[in-house]
């Protein structure tokens, strides 16, 4: 059975760094940051709409073609969720994790930190408007997908929240955060 894993979060909450660790286990990782970065390593923003076409036409061959996949997205836009619906109508198995922090300005230091360090800038506006719309998406991915995982990554460590099965909240912790508490209503 093919599967479509998703990660998912604002900018800053810490993908690429799971990635970073996980995705050699991926055969087919589908980033337009790793793609910008290939099409002009001295300044990959100057590549960011070439890379992002590359990654939605990617994306679109990989489910045609019924292969494995897995992506990363801030999930602001409806988008993936069209994808993971799309899969799974062809009977893909949908792996979905999702990363948060405490509130959106955690998430803007946490891009101004990664620039410092010589990492990617992001827009503070679009930062913000992702942070809103990728939380009013979580319900419905989580809802798409036959595995989910929900992390906190405030302090750095990644901490579960909830896992859920199916639609199903399988395990979670006593107490969520307010932005998980919020998207979930």
């Amino acid at each position: 059975m093919p599967e479509m894993t998703v990660f998912a979060g604002c900018n800053g909450a810490g993908k690429s760094t799971l990635i970073d660790h996980y995705g050699e286990t991926f055969d087919n990782l589908i980033n337009p940051d790793l793609y910008a970065r290939q099409i002009n390593p001295e300044d990959p923003r100057k590549a960011d709409l070439t890379a992002g076409k590359l990654a939605l036409k990617a994306i679109r061959e990989c489910l045609k073609d019924g292969g494995s996949l897995a992506v990363e997205t801030t999930l602001s836009s409806d988008f993936y969720l069209k994808r993971m619906e799309e899969a799974r109508a062809k009977g893909y198995r949908i792996v979905f994790c999702f990363i948060g922090l405490q509130d959106v300005q955690m998430h803007i230091d946490r891009v101004r930190t990664r620039v410092i360090e010589g990492g990617h800038f992001i827009a503070t506006s679009d930062i913000i408007r992702r942070y809103d719309a990728s939380l009013s998406n979580l319900k419905k991915a989580l809802s798409l997908s036959d595995y989910a995982v929900v992390l906190d990554n405030t302090d750095r460590s990644l901490r579960s929240l909830l896992v859920s099965e199916n639609g199903v909240i399988t395990s979670q912790t006593e107490h969520w955060p307010a932005w998980l508490v919020n998207a979930l209503q």
